[in-house]
């Protein structure tokens, strides 16, 4: 069964030699060793250093996580698994992973977590993932790989791609640890067609909807500095992957009255067309007949009953007759989101299920804060950020501590 290897270097190569499915070596890297924090540590550098990626936020925002400091905080916050006297922490073994196409920075991250906790690990990525972007981090990856140094994660960590084969996928599956699947709900069900081990834990990450929650009184009350920096975050959480990413706002929900929502709602549209129109890198044409389609579907569906914004960014407001519906309409990404005005947070009730992850705010304070937190007991909302921080990785992560998923506990009476 061949597959193409992408590193630690780039060459067709047949799966069954890949020593992730070596049962006979060790596992010489204990939880949060020195040597791998050294690696991504100089992996981090090395991304920092090169100037383009002070125009690829998502490569500069990947280089951050995995500097050394940041690394040790989040040992740091994870004390209660490190030198307890009933149990040690050990790596879970070998760890596969289905890495998402739709972020294409998320399996750095996905490796990072399981390297981290010691383990030996297969990604696989989709072909399509072929942005030059992406080609740097490969790049930077096998150079680093390359170095006598590190020469020891060429054992831990393999990232190949290969067309959707079911006996490839079985194969992987029946020998390994864990599994990580991140590509949502169709290919959670693909996956677990393909039978694992008893033993085998899977980790899976469903297809989620995400919000903006903002006070109208907050907006409007901005200067012109604190609009420009508002914008700077609206773009940098909802048009980096396009409203593709499980965490990017798709509906936009504004607390307030009448008025202030109408100054807001208004302000707001104005404000981030032309702060969008140029910075937004994409096909506006196309964009532009995606977001008629589906405008002219929610219009007959009677999902909408009004609109705001031009190409770059879509206001759709929800009809209020259907705030009792559980559930959030799914944007066609491209700048299109559905709004409505609430009293409060709590009138984000009906919209809180288990397809809820990430609710971003602007301008709420303590209590409506105190509001979200309880209404995200029970099958709620996962995640709770500041605009800006919705696309920000977090070990934490639906609902998740990957580092405990990703490790054993062994129990230990002396």
């Amino acid at each position: 069964m061949n597959v193409q290897l992408l590193t630690p270097e780039r060459r067709d190569t047949d799966l069954n030699e890949l020593p992730f499915f070596d049962t006979t070596t060790v596992y010489g890297l204990a939880p949060f060793d020195e040597r791998t924090l050294a690696f991504f540590d100089t992996f981090s550098k090395k991304l920092l250093a090169d100037r383009s990626v002070n125009r690829l936020p998502e490569i500069a925002a990947l280089a951050f996580w995995i500097r050394r400091a940041n690394l040790l905080q989040i040992q740091k916050e994870n004390s209660h698994l490190f030198g307890q006297a009933h149990f040690s922490l050990s790596p879970l073994g070998r760890v596969f992973h289905v890495c998402p196409a739709n972020v294409d920075t998320m399996f750095i991250y996905s490796l990072a977590v399981s390297v981290l906790m010691g383990n030996k690990n297969l990604l696989r990525i989709s072909a399509r993932m072929e942005a030059p972007q992406i080609t740097f981090l490969f790049d930077t990856l096998n150079e680093l790989l390359g170095l006598a140094e590190f020469a020891l994660f060429r054992d831990y960590i393999h990232i190949i791609t290969y067309p959707h084969n079911d006996a490839i996928s079985t194969a992987i599956s029946g020998r390994c640890n864990a599994r990580v699947i991140w590509g949502g709900d169709s290919t959670i069900a693909a996956f677990r067609d393909f039978k694992p081990a008893p033993r085998t834990r899977d980790i899976v990450f469903a297809d989620r909807v995400s919000l903006l929650c903002i006070d109208c009184n907050a907006f409007n009350e901005l200067d012109a500095k604190g609009r420009e920096n508002f914008a700077r975050l609206f773009f940098n959480d909802a048009y980096t992957f396009d409203q593709k990413g499980c965490s990017s706002p798709q509906s936009v929900f504004l607390l307030g009255d009448e008025a202030a929502y109408e100054t807001c709602v208004t302000e707001m549209v104005s404000l981030l067309s032309g702060a969008i129109a140029g910075r937004y890198d994409t096909d506006i044409a196309s964009i532009a007949s995606l977001k008629l389609n589906r405008m002219v579907d929610d219009t007959l569906d009677r999902t909408i009953d009004h609109k705001w914004g031009d190409n770059y960014v879509t206001f759709a407001a929800l009809r209020t007759q259907d705030a009792t519906e559980a559930a959030l309409p799914h944007s066609c990404g491209g700048g299109y989101f559905y709004t409505r005005r609430l009293d409060s947070v709590d009138g984000l009730l009906p919209f809180v299920d288990n397809k809820l992850q990430t609710v971003s705010y602007f301008g709420l304070d303590d209590t409506a804060l105190d509001a979200l937190v309880s209404l995200s007991r029970g099958e709620g909302i996962d995640r709770i950020v500041p605009l800006g921080h919705a696309l920000d990785f977090n070990y934490i992560w639906d609902g998740y501590n990957l580092l405990e998923a990703l490790s054993r506990k062994i129990y230990l009476e002396r």
